[in-house]
């Protein structure tokens, strides 16, 4: 036998320990890039989902106002229509005030707090 033993299977690296602080300062910057790189991603599309419910909340609010719009326009329509039906004139030349007959003998009832009315035929 030699005097000299050598083991095949033994291939055991030693590493200087600038190279293990290195390996593990490139393992840090590689884990910050990662992280931050998925932080942004991720903030945008928190920014794009935020963009997508604004524009769908401001579709609503521009489809409400022009359904006011035009709630507006036909109160309006509306008044102005009791207002000329209202009227005075409107009034006078209907068709059912001129079958009227005119009332010469009044008699107007008052009422007054805390009497009880009868009406005698």
């Amino acid at each position: 036998m030699s005097s000299t033993i050598t083991n095949k299977e033994f291939k055991k690296s030693y590493f200087s320990r600038r190279k293990k602080e290195k390996e593990k300062f490139n393992f840090w910057i590689t884990s910050t890039y990662i992280a931050l790189l998925s932080l942004i991603s991720l903030l945008l599309l928190y920014y794009v989902w935020i963009l997508n419910v604004n524009a769908t909340k401001g579709y609503n609010i521009r489809e409400l106002e022009i359904e006011k719009k035009t709630l507006l326009m036909e109160k309006e329509l509306l008044d102005v229509q009791i207002a000329e039906l209202e009227s005075l004139s409107t009034i006078l030349w209907d068709d059912d005030l001129q079958n009227m007959e005119r009332v010469w003998d009044t008699d107007f009832l008052v009422i007054r707090d805390d009497v009880q009315y009868v009406y005698n035929y």
